[in-house]
């Protein structure tokens, strides 16, 4: 199944032969010296201070230089931030408002544990450690994008159930 957005709703699909092809300015996010920081995320915006869903070390594929890096992931209900190492400075982030799909990647055959979380601009690669941490990480990403809880507090899209 394939968790995506839909205008203002959150829906899941079987997964078609289409899911693999997005458009090039989809995904293009070739700001100079800003790496793998989204471009429409200044520092300014980040929130370390918000819970916790699930943290953990991820392997990252880098946006300009296609290099892979172990990175430090912490996902809330509005970021996925990475770092070098636990308790280092942000390198970059991945606002959950911009995320509209999560899935296994099979994009590098030589790579195990491998999934995608595409956003609005650019598609994110990254390797778990184990089967479980992939789907570990998937799920915890695909719930907060099914709950709603995507969005900031102050969006007026939020109603109450």
């Amino acid at each position: 199944m394939v968790t995506e957005v839909q205008g203002h709703n959150v829906v899941q699909r079987p997964i078609s032969e289409s899911d693999g092809q997005i458009s090039k300015s989809a995904c293009d996010m070739s700001t100079p010296g800003r790496g793998s920081v989204s471009s429409d995320t200044d520092a300014s915006e980040r929130n370390d201070d918000a819970p916790t869903v699930r943290e953990g070390y991820l392997i990252k594929q880098g946006n300009l230089v296609k290099n892979w890096r172990r990175r430090w992931f912490t996902l809330s209900r509005s970021f996925l931030i990475y770092r070098d190492e636990e308790g280092t400075p942000t390198k970059g982030q991945i606002r959950m408002e911009d995320v509209k799909l999560t899935r296994k990647s099979d994009k590098y055959p030589e790579k195990r544990f491998m999934f995608e979380v595409i956003t609005t601009k650019r598609i994110f690669y990254m390797q778990a450690s184990s089967q479980e941490e992939m789907d570990g990480w998937t799920e915890a990403i695909s719930h907060i994008l099914i709950s709603g809880t995507n969005t900031t507090p102050d969006n007026s899209s939020l109603g109450s159930s």
